[in-house]
């Protein structure tokens, strides 16, 4: 058996993979195999992982006959692997030299189930600045934690990232993460959604500085990607996550010591959204619909906060505004049958004893009539002046 297994996911990866498999065949460590998943590519991937196959033992390769996306390639992965420790690699992405030999010492010699190793990152000239925003996100905080809550310390305090490739992992803890976790075809935060099992299981966690032993391609991920409008469809989908999350940890007990990180993993998302938002060159009704279908008013809300100023055209500025005032009409009817719901309880209860009355509460009620958030001044401004009218954003959605 093999030391160490590498999980590679391969889509449409035939520019870049022979540069990956190349990287990690090449180390200093030799104990180890690598274990690629084919997610039904359209290139000449596969024929190049038949390549590698027939004249490398060490490395094994399996194919889904359609694109069935990364969580369940590494799942396969995983499940196939026969190493004492994982590491992680994305096909456009490379190991350099001495990654393994440094990075199995350190976990044998720490006796934790996750280390971290440093790394480095390379892009294109037009990406550098947008690199040099995303990198500060991998300085960690932390040196060993032992005993306590490591999905507490990843989500809710930040002290190190959730990314799988900048570490090495226990074997048998990624076992016990991808046999828990539920099936799901997922394209965006798939490294949080695997992350988030493996760190459950996990008790010990160590942040090693060394020499970089990962080279990370920025601009190649869907995260760092300007999204088109079915990617960002696909964006939304991603909260589908969190319910299977949360049924997860119920199912051990788990929910109330973790409800401060689905909170955390669930503000991440939501702001993911608003910062793709801000991106879509042509806001369609039909992509504010989605966002609102998964996330909510208040995701349209926190964008408008954040845009200011209207920069798309006139049609889908009224398409915008026309779809709070109906968000915004119902959530007020609701709120309405929750107040009339309330206030025939504490009558009920008033009857039944003077004293009762004081156990529910009215929320203090600042004006009778509730403002709307988009004024008829500012609608007719949008309908007139297309090109200089400023949303002048009044209040959020009401919570109910």
């Amino acid at each position: 058996m093999p030391k160490l297994s590498v999980i590679i996911p391969v889509y449409n990866a035939e520019s870049t993979l022979r540069r990956c498999l190349d990287s990690i065949l090449s180390q200093s460590f030799r104990d180890l195999e690598i274990i690629c998943v084919d997610d039904g590519s359209s290139d000449g991937s596969a024929d190049i992982l038949q390549e590698y196959v027939l004249r490398e033992p060490r490395v094994h390769a399996s194919a889904f006959q359609r694109r069935l996306e990364t969580v369940l390639a590494r799942k396969l992965a995983l499940l196939d692997a026969q190493g004492e420790y994982i590491m992680f690699a994305d096909a456009d992405d490379m190991l350099l030299p001495g990654a393994c030999e440094t990075a199995v010492r350190l976990i044998e010699k720490s006796n934790c189930d996750v280390v971290q190793f440093s790394v480095d990152f390379e892009a294109e000239e037009k990406d550098i600045p947008a690199l040099e925003t995303f990198t500060p996100y991998f300085v960690s905080r932390v040196g060993e934690i032992h005993g306590t809550n490591i999905l507490y310390d990843c989500f809710v305090n930040h002290r190190f990232p959730h990314n799988l490739w900048n570490k090495i992992y226990r074997a048998d803890i990624c076992r016990e993460a991808v046999n828990a976790m539920p099936d799901i075809k997922l394209h965006h935060y798939t490294d949080l959604y695997l992350s988030f099992f493996i760190l459950y299981f996990a008790k010990s966690f160590r942040n090693c500085k060394t020499v970089p032993c990962y080279r990370y391609h920025f601009g190649g991920g869907v995260s760092t990607k300007v999204p088109d409008s079915e990617q960002f469809l696909g964006l939304c989908e991603s909260g589908r996550t969190l319910p299977l999350m949360e049924k997860f940890l119920r199912d051990r007990n788990a929910y109330e010591t973790n409800v401060s990180v689905l909170d955390a993993i669930r503000s991440a998302f939501s702001q993911d959204i608003v910062n793709k938002l801000l991106t879509i060159p042509n806001l369609t009704r039909e992509i504010i619909i989605a966002a609102m279908d998964a996330w909510g008013g208040d995701i349209i809300f926190r964008f408008l906060e954040q845009t200011g100023m209207f920069k798309y055209p006139c049609d889908s500025r009224l398409n915008l505004v026309s779809l709070l005032i109906e968000r915004y009409n119902a959530d007020r009817k609701t709120i309405a049958k929750l107040q009339s719901d309330l206030d025939s309880a504490q009558a009920k209860m008033r009857k039944m004893s003077p004293r009762s009355s004081q156990v529910l509460r009215s929320p203090a009620r600042a004006t009778s009539r509730m403002p709307s958030p988009v004024s008829s001044t500012i609608r007719q401004e949008i309908t007139s002046s297309p090109q200089k009218v400023q949303f002048r954003f009044v209040q959020k959605l009401p919570k109910v």
